[in-house]
């Protein structure tokens, strides 16, 4: 195959990048107000090669790290948590594709084709037993057909390919992926979720779609031995970093909040807003918890990295797999507990005139609340405790 071409990328931290994060930013409160979806703001991160970030130079992307990646994409969130989240599937894709060194599928995702997801499923099936009711059988003529119902299907909304996992007829579990134009594919909008409310999270059916034996990725038999990963990690990790860009846009709003006050109570400590050494040391706090928040992600995002290149036949080092698992876990812990009360502080810079729905400084607090309920930290915290005193291995799924 030949070297894909490759498109201008507008990099991390280059003045073009800040002018497109501006950009994303500057109608992100009034879309969450107005309940609008970001199409066009989608469209020109993918125009910029966004995600094409952690595809080498040779097959036309950026080549950035795994520590690099996640620090662009907390400078997406900050702009705009929506619009970053919807990119997670896609980079989990790209990191599989990578890892499994499928050069066509990364092909595509070079010429700035983006992958959306639909794994999770209603129902009585527990979360993570990958036991589906969506089901992938063979075609008399040929290939397969993909059947069932989807939801929590993040990006789906705005991708070209998605990426769905089905029960198989004998006991495994298939990963496909097929383009999101393909007849039976049907795409709902409708996630009702108070926080993240425009990330596609909505429903996804297959009726009858046509897969080929080119698109099935991996067919997992239900008792194979887990073998080491960090794609669980990465893909938990995303949306905490996400979170990170949140806090990062609470101090920007904490400081515009204050500059707007034209006056303060009578028996405050100082005549203007911005001078109260209670606010500044207020609004200190909250910019010390965007820091640690961002650095512990990171931190993190480097215990992946170091995974990833650890690998050998696309399985990383047991022991350094282990690691980045519980850096991550460790992260959502943390951030779990202090992430909304941050956001909840904000308020407090502005009084009742902070609650304004013109303000919309809510959605910081939706935003990261939903972002939480991700998986359970309580089990989380437990794992941690459990694998501290007794080496006990972390759970071997995506909803840990």
């Amino acid at each position: 195959m030949t070297t894909v071409e490759n498109t201008h990328h507008i990099l991390p931290g280059t003045p073009e990048w800040t002018d497109l994060l501006n950009s994303i930013g500057a109608g992100s409160r009034d879309r969450d107000l107005n309940d609008e979806n970001p199409f066009d703001q989608v469209a020109a991160l993918k125009r910029a090669g966004f995600g094409t970030l952690r595809l080498p130079r040779e097959l036309g992307g950026a080549g950035l790290t795994v520590p690099q990646l996640f620090s662009a994409v907390i400078d997406v969130a900050r702009a705009d948590p929506i619009v970053a989240h919807i990119f997670r599937a896609h980079f989990w894709f790209v990191e599989e594709r990578l890892r499994a060194q499928s050069r066509a599928w990364l092909e595509l995702a070079a010429d700035g084709k983006i992958f959306g997801n639909a794994f999770s499923e209603k129902g009585s099936n527990a979360v993570g037993s990958l036991v589906f009711n969506t089901r992938l059988l063979p075609r008399p003529e040929g290939g397969y057909r993909l059947d069932g119902e989807k939801y929590y299907s993040t990006g789906t909304l705005f991708a070209d390919y998605l990426t769905a996992t089905a029960t198989t007829d004998h006991d495994s579990v298939a990963t496909v992926v097929v383009p999101a134009d393909r007849p039976g594919v049907k795409i709902i909008d409708d996630w009702d979720g108070f926080g993240q409310r425009r990330t596609g999270t909505g429903t996804t059916t297959f009726a009858g779609v046509a897969v080929a034996e080119d698109e099935v990725l991996a067919d997992t038999p239900y008792d194979a031995e887990p073998v080491p990963t960090v794609q669980y990690a990465s893909l938990q990790l995303y949306i905490h970093a996400v979170v990170a860009g949140v806090l990062a846009n609470v101090v920007d709003d904490g400081v515009a909040l204050l500059r707007s006050r034209e006056r303060s109570f009578s028996h405050a400590v100082a005549e203007s807003p911005t001078n109260d050494p209670l606010l500044q040391r207020q609004l200190g706090e909250l910019a010390s918890t965007a820091h640690v928040a961002r650095v512990a992600v990171l931190d993190a995002a480097a215990a992946i990295g170091a995974a990833t290149d650890s690998e050998i036949d696309g399985v990383p080092d047991a022991a350094l797999a282990t690691e980045a698992q519980l850096r991550v876990a460790k992260v959502k812990v943390h951030l779990d507990a202090i992430a909304p009360d941050a956001a909840s502080r904000l308020l407090e810079l502005g009084g009742a005139s902070a609650a304004s729905r013109t303000r919309n400084l809510d959605r910081h607090w939706r935003n990261i609340r939903t972002i939480t309920l991700h998986n359970p930290v309580g089990l989380k915290a437990r794992a941690i405790g459990q694998n501290l005193l007794h080496d006990a291995p972390l759970p071997a799924n995506a909803y840990f």
